[in-house]
């Protein structure tokens, strides 16, 4: 969840304002996903559609009619404003009463994907671009209106849409499966934003090209069975889907089944399937350890099939948050797993001291440090929604988006910023070892054309939408489209790094030592793997892209090295001036780099589509080089010095290597640069050696527990590494 940012202004004013606008208005506060303090209406279509022979489907919902409800609803239509204002469906619905049983009273939802009405068309025709006449990268303006009565006047709510056809479907190889790791549903239900329902969202989701999706509803919403102070069940809903074969219309009574997370599961449980994996996550309300921000809410997606109590988001009479951060990783159980969830974004909504919403803050040094210590933290999904566009107009913002109007924090800002900071969290998690990934999610609220935002004096919308961030995990086995692999599968690589965040273009590293042209033998190394080799050996890192003309060709790959000194980009090529700019790979010999001692190695990309650039982003491979080992019979080239298992525990064996014989020195220094022990001061002979630290210094003490700094002296030249001693 990213809320608005609330201005500085006179609290009592504004709020004063405010209710005195909502509730002079007759039809609530319009068409989005705020939830205001009357009636809610929801036009809304998928942005994208994969190809031309996908169906468009068209979802209206008519939420919280139980507080004012429609007394007659006339009809609701949608026209095609692209070609001549075309009727593309129109349903007469008798002047019926929305909101006079409990069905109707929170969530009263239409699904359509075929005509009526049309023209030229027969009913029941499947609301194909082709069938409408359009094909690959044409883009279809439509226009959704219910017409009502509302007491005594008739009205007419209308909103604007548009939905691109794909040129080609997303452009990952086969085994490569792309979701959207946080999402929220009509579960996210509270004073302020509402979500989309479940079969509507499966829809949308395999409209635009996805093949999973987790929910991530708010925890403070999810262990509701009725209505609190701040969040709202919904008992009872129903929803109509049309197709070909006609309309069907469903009641769901939720009363029996528990709270909200119980009734999510039981919805994601309808619908997950082969066809499109659906997972019950949770973006999980905790509360900062940080000094900076003690006790203030933090956002986290945890993956956990078992419920963690959250019921306090942080806003106004819901204090204190709990849990804190490390009582809900404690919790993680049976593979369960959390990412930090848009973690430089500071979510802080105060006032002259006063907390006017959900009182939340950036993840802080820390919180990090804290969450690492636990092994089902696994990251940060940094790249957390795509806004490039804005618009004051929620109903119809295309003429300020199509004119190129900004956020005030516009895509990729915030996305470089996290990367910056997971390349910082990596470097120092390296002696040992702790894996650290990156993932991507939409955080849309329903949001399935563009996003609309909730603020105290104004609302807005951005060009954000479901899955236009995406995670794509790797998943080998026969499976493929209508054979999706299980959800536990696809979580399991969510879970070891396997995978790419992304909004458009694919990406790939692999270190392939047999040379078939594959990731998945025993020596070779792919995304999210470690391993070790010989710092001189010739070691091809295998770079794999793709994108399509939705995105735009690529124009920048790069290879980035990391070490606990930070990252660097060690090569970069431009695909597109060597005509591969959407579809490539290239072999970097790693060798040639002089790499030494233990790094990680990532890629990243981006594409130039001439109106808009997209990235993608590999997770890690970690190699430890060993700069002292040689082949049999060899002479090391160069000198080098490494330690053996690292940290040890009471002491260090070290190797050093010299190229031509003559007089060696290995000495050991602490921090500050003190001479702590000499382990050699002698002759040595061209090839490998060993050393032996036992852990004491120069006078026979044990040296305290701490980083410690190995010196070679050699030839008039030195090779330094680093060591941490353990007792």
């Amino acid at each position: 969840m990213k809320n608005a940012s609330l201005p500085p202004r006179a609290v009592l004013l504004a709020l004063a304002l405010f209710v005195s606008l909502v509730l002079s208005s007759p039809a609530g506060a319009g068409d989005r996903y705020d939830n205001t303090f009357r009636k809610d209406f929801v036009m809304d279509a998928p942005w994208r559609v994969t190809d031309e022979h996908t169906a468009i489907p068209i979802t209206i919902i008519l939420k919280d009619c139980d507080t004012d409800d429609i007394r007659e609803l006339h009809w609701i239509r949608c026209w095609d404003e692209t070609s001549g204002d075309a009727i593309l469906w129109d349903h007469d619905f008798g002047d019926e009463q929305i909101g006079d049983d409990a069905y109707e009273s929170n969530y009263w939802t239409y699904i359509t994907t075929v005509t009526e009405g049309h023209p030229s068309l027969p009913d029941g025709t499947p609301l194909t671009p082709a069938n409408l006449g359009y094909g690959p990268g044409d883009a279809i303006d439509l226009r959704v209106s219910v017409y009502y009565r509302d007491n005594i006047f008739n009205y007419t709510e209308t909103r604007h849409l548009r939905v691109h056809v794909a040129h080609d479907a997303y452009p990952w190889p086969a085994g490569w499966y792309g979701g959207d790791t946080h999402y929220h549903t009509m579960y996210t239900n509270n004073t302020a934003e509402f979500g989309a329902p479940i079969p509507a969202v499966v829809a949308t989701a395999r409209a635009v090209g996805l093949h999973w999706l987790t929910t991530t509803d708010h925890s403070c919403d999810l262990d509701e069975t009725g209505d609190g102070s701040f969040s709202y069940a919904t008992t009872h809903w129903e929803y109509t889907i049309q197709d070909e074969s006609g309309a069907v219309t469903t009641y769901r009574d939720n009363t029996a089944i528990g709270t909200t997370w119980d009734v999510l599961g039981d919805d994601v449980a309808l619908f997950d399937s082969p066809d499109f994996r659906l997972y019950r996550a949770v973006e999980l309300n905790a509360s900062s350890v940080d000094a900076d921000s003690w006790e203030k809410t933090l956002h986290s997606v945890f993956y956990n099939d078992a419920y963690i109590h959250s019921p306090l988001s942080g806003a106004i009479g819901e204090r204190p948050v709990t849990p804190s951060l490390p009582d809900a990783l404690a919790q993680l159980s049976g593979g369960g797993f959390a990412y930090a969830a848009h973690p430089l974004y500071d979510m802080s909504m105060e006032w002259g001291g006063l907390d006017l919403s959900v009182n939340g803050a950036a993840w802080g040094d820390e919180d990090f440090a804290v969450a690492l210590g636990y092994d089902g933290f696994r990251g940060l999904e940094a790249f957390n929604t795509r806004s490039v566009r804005y618009s004051t107009d929620e109903n119809d913002p295309w003429g300020d988006f199509d004119a190129g109007v900004p956020p005030d924090d516009p895509y990729p800002d915030e996305l470089l910023a996290g990367v910056a900071a997971w390349d910082a969290l990596l470097g120092s998690s390296l002696s040992p070892i702790r894996k650290i990934f990156l993932a991507g999610g939409s955080d849309a609220h329903g949001d399935f054309n563009y996003s609309t935002y909730f603020g105290l004096l104004d609302s807005y919308a951005t060009d954000n939408a479901i899955g236009k961030v995406q995670t794509v995990v790797f998943v080998p086995g026969g499976y493929g489209p209508g054979n999706l692999p299980p959800m536990s599968e696809i979580l399991s690589a969510y879970r070891a790094g396997r995978s790419v965040a992304t909004d458009g273009p694919f990406l790939e590293i692999g270190i392939d030592r047999t040379g078939d042209g594959g990731f998945d033998d025993p020596d070779d190394l792919a995304i999210g793997d470690d391993g070790s080799g010989v710092a001189i050996e010739s070691l091809p890192l295998t770079i794999r892209w793709a994108s399509t003309l939705d995105f735009g060709p690529i124009v920048s790959v790069e290879l980035i090295v990391g070490t606990d000194a930070g990252a660097t980009a060690v090569y970069s090529v431009d695909p597109n001036a060597g005509g591969e700019g959407y579809a490539g790979e290239t072999v970097v010999d790693l060798s040639t780099y002089a790499l030494e001692d233990q790094v990680y190695l990532r890629a990243e990309c981006r594409t130039d589509r001439g109106d808009d650039a997209f990235r993608a982003y590999t997770n890690p491979i970690w190699f430890y080089f060993d700069a002292t080992s040689v082949a049999d019979g060899d002479t090391p080239s160069r000198l080098a010095l490494s330690v053996r298992g690292n940290p040890s525990v009471g002491g260090a064996s070290l190797s050093f290597a010299v190229p031509e014989a003559g007089h060696a020195t290995v000495a050991v220094y602490d921090v500050a640069g003190r001479l702590v022990r000499v382990l050699h001061d002698g002759p040595a002979d061209a090839g490998i050696h060993a050393a032996v630290w036992d852990g004491d210094d120069a006078t026979g003490a044990p040296a305290s527990a701490g980083i410690y700094f190995f010196r070679l002296t050699a030839l008039g030249r030195m090779a330094a590494t680093k060591g941490i001693l353990l007792r």
